[in-house]
């Protein structure tokens, strides 16, 4: 007998890939064609001032001029052509608790080959957070400070703006992961008061895969030279790719931020007060908490509810923090945690299939 077919997606994973509204995808695919019928270069020319107007539009969205704008394959791909710019030699690198693992393992591979050394940042209570242990660490040995806007497993809205009023000195760089953050948390950059912001732009901002943005000042490397934003861009760009994120950033500023995490956050609060009834717990406290909804539940129980939700395609993160976050305190002794994150384009209705799906299990 043919396999039963699978009910219709709900897609509760924007932190990992958001949905791309199908005009991304539509201009992707007019371009492509395009390509087909003239010839890449042709293309490519056809499209010049509306290829230049993306970077125009991600300055609007960071509130910042365009040319402190580059754009990159992933974060890490931004993240590590900023990084390998930063003077290592004798240096400490300070991490947020919720730094993305796999910027730790690279920042301590980097620092250990350069004579650096990277050091953990004291665990903050989200909900109301003290940063004096974070300044005591800070002194001119320090090259960067590394945080995230947004963590990952549980969503938490880390104090950005608090962080970059930090006294530190002249040479120490503060860079913000806003992977988890762009699309849903409104970001002026000027505001933060950091010196690179880089982010993925598949997630929240329902771009393209394979497209992500940096922003960054001028960085002084030596006496003499000065690197922009546009020296750490890689020369080669995929066109159709640009073109559906430019799509992607006017959809959101059409919509707003602000407008856009209103919706998130009422589906966001379905969410937990589902959660309440079921007797279980979010990870994030709410006044700290953005657009993920992530939870912890007993392996037994959670072995039923991958396989349930998997059956009525629920397509949700089961993250692993110990590789994700290591220095996070997500992970709990015989759970796993489940991530939720709904979008624009889900309903309360999805919301309750999922839910529903897990109480048939609980």
């Amino acid at each position: 007998m043919p396999p039963h077919p699978l009910p219709p997606e709900t897609h509760l994973n924007a932190a990992s890939h958001g949905s791309p509204d199908p005009a991304v995808v539509r201009r992707m695919i007019e371009h492509l064609d395009c390509e087909l019928r003239l010839g890449a270069t042709s293309a490519r020319n056809s499209v010049e001032e509306e290829f230049s107007a993306v970077r125009s539009s991600a300055g609007r969205l960071l509130c910042t001029h365009p040319d402190q704008i580059g754009f990159a394959a992933t974060t890490s791909d931004a993240w590590l052509a900023i990084v390998s710019c930063l003077p290592m030699a004798g240096n400490r690198l300070l991490v947020a608790p919720h730094e993305w693992g796999d910027n730790v393992r690279a920042l301590t591979r980097l620092a250990k080959g350069a004579g650096g050394r990277v050091e953990v940042l004291p665990a903050l209570d989200l909900a109301a957070p003290d940063l004096a242990p974070w300044q005591a660490m800070i002194d001119e040995t320090v090259a960067a400070i590394f945080v995230p806007m947004v963590t990952s497993v549980a969503g938490h809205r880390y104090p950005v703006e608090q962080i970059g009023r930090l006294s530190r000195p002249d040479g120490t760089r503060l860079i913000v992961d806003a992977a988890q953050a762009l699309g849903q948390v409104p970001i002026r950059v000027g505001t933060l008061q950091c010196d690179a912001l880089v982010a993925t732009t598949r997630k929240w901002l329902r771009g393209p895969r394979q497209t992500g943005l940096y922003w960054m000042k001028d960085l002084a490397v030596g006496a003499e030279k000065t690197i922009r934003a546009k020296d750490l861009e890689p020369f080669d760009a995929n066109v159709a790719l640009r073109l559906g994120l430019g799509v992607a950033i006017d959809i959101a500023l059409t919509r707003s931020i602000d407008g856009i995490a209103a919706e998130i956050a009422t589906l966001g609060r379905q969410a937990r007060a589902r959660l309440q009834t079921l007797g279980l717990a979010c990870l994030s406290h709410e006044n700290a908490a953005t657009g993920a909804v992530s939870f912890a539940l007993p392996c037994d129980v959670a072995g039923r509810a991958r396989h349930a939700l998997a059956k009525n395609n629920c397509i949700v993160k089961w993250p692993t923090p110990a590789h994700e976050e290591p220095n996070g305190r997500e992970w709990i002794e015989g759970a796993e945690i489940l991530r939720i994150t709904p979008h624009i384009y889900n309903s309360s209705d999805d919301i309750d299939r999922a839910f529903d799906t897990l109480e048939s299990v609980l």
